[in-house]
This record gives structure tokens, C-alpha cells and sequence, in this order.
């Protein structure tokens, strides 16, 4: 997704977060506020598109594998041979949930993993999305 610099300067103006930009803007520090906005925080969470098998791997508890059928574990085996896994592919959740029911551990990790912790800049430009200074000043041109 593009920057639209409108945006990221009543980013910064109004600082509806709190992050504290006010001075930061009022002085011209446009390398302090490209800093706080690229700042991975606990409460933005980013969907993930891939995840690594395994990350995968790890999420499954050894007791709820050894309660699959063999079609599910080799279904599971198929997946993990990837690499990567999309966990929003639909044949992808279609054998995670066959495999691993509601209330499951497993389940529970699984879902874990589709969001990671992101940026502010994320969270208003889309994931992988970083602000440098120079996109500060254009914002602040605008």
C-alpha cells in the first residue's frame, strides 16, 4: 500500500496514540518520528500472509498429533513439507480444522500465529510498510 502523506502528517499532528510526536514535530526531529512510527508495540497486530513449516511444527502438541487419523497426519506431513504455509488458504484451514478441533491446544496456537506484533506505520500503510525521514518531511510539506 502507498504512503498517502496526508495521512502520516495528522499522524503526527494529532498524535491520536499518544506516542508523544508532538515535540518531536514541533522541532523538526523528522528521523524521531520516523523511529516511533517504524516501532514494532504489542498492541498492533499484523496478519501474516506465510509462516514458516516450522513455526508450524511448533504450534502442534505431540498428544493431539498422536490423536490424528493417518489420513490427517499425512495431510498435516504434506503441508509441512512446503516451507512455507498459508494458514488462510482455504484447503490449508480445511485440514488444520479437520485435524485439530475447537478447543485444542493446537487450534489455539495455530490461530496465534496468524497475526505478529507491527509498526504504527504498518497498521496505517499495510504490513512490510516502513516511514523513513524523508517521508517525514514530505508529509510535513504537505
Amino acid at each position: 500500500m502507498a504512503i498517502d502523506y496526508i495521512t502520516l502528517k495528522n499522524e503526527f499532528v494529532n498524535d491520536p496514540r499518544g506516542y508523544g510526536y508532538t515535540i518531536y514535530w514541533e522541532n523538526g526531529q523528522d528521523w524521531k518520528l520516523a523511529e516511533l512510527i517504524n516501532e514494532v508495540r504489542n498492541n498492533i497486530k499484523i496478519d501474516r500472509e506465510l509462516v514458516n513449516a516450522y513455526e508450524v511444527f511448533e504450534c502442534i502438541v505431540p498428544e493431539e498429533w498422536a490423536a490424528l487419523t493417518t489420513q490427517e497426519k499425512e495431510r498435516i506431513r504434506l503441508i509441512l513439507a512446503m516451507g512455507q504455509v498459508n494458514l488462510k488458504g482455504a484447503n490449508t484451514r480445511a485440514a488444520f480444522q479437520a485435524a485439530f478441533g475447537t478447543g485444542t491446544t493446537t487450534r489455539a496456537n495455530l490461530i496465534n500465529l496468524l497475526k505478529r506484533n507491527g509498526s504504527r506505520a504498518e497498521e496505517l500503510f499495510g504490513a512490510g510498510t516502513s516511514i523513513t525521514w524523508e517521508d517525514v518531511a514530505k508529509a510535513r510539506r504537505m
